[in-house]
């Protein structure tokens, strides 16, 4: 497929982890992600910068938070992400996009590649709701936004 082009839907946006070493596949069941990248700014004021702030950007950051539907037998969900955290497993992952109801992601469009550790894992349930679980993915060393080929 090529680019997408014009605005880009919420739905076509996943995430896709595998242990350390191994192809990433899509986690079954999202219903919503999102990363956050974030920069710390170094304070470099000095007396002859006039009472004004000077900053220089320092460590980049960045996260990664979903939510899914809990279903025991998906191939990717809870149920193999839970012992990765438990185990303090580093994970290759990718925040991507791919359309409709695809399972690869759509070439020509732009892709998160990263390494990370799972940091947060809840699993919650209304009375007579369907079973959720969220997510947080800590990004660990560098991270590339870069075409998917």
């Amino acid at each position: 497929m090529s680019q997408t082009t014009g605005l880009i839907n919420g739905s076509n946006l996943r995430v896709m982890l595998a242990a350390d070493g191994g192809t990433p596949v899509m986690v079954d069941n999202i219903t919503d992600c999102s990363i956050s990248v974030s920069t710390e700014m170094k304070d470099t004021s000095v007396k002859e910068d006039g009472g004004l702030k000077a900053s220089l950007p320092g460590r980049v950051s960045a996260s990664v938070n979903f939510t899914a539907f809990y279903e025991d037998a998906a191939t990717t969900g809870y149920v193999q992400i839970m012992p990765l955290q438990l185990a303090g497993t580093k994970l290759d992952c990718k925040f991507t996009q791919m359309i409709g109801t695809s399972t690869s992601e759509n070439s020509g469009d732009h892709a998160f590649t990263f390494e990370a550790y799972v940091t947060s894992c809840e699993l919650s349930g209304g009375v007579e709701d369907t079973s959720t679980y969220s997510c947080t993915l800590e990004v660990v060393g560098a991270i590339t936004y870069a075409a998917i080929s």
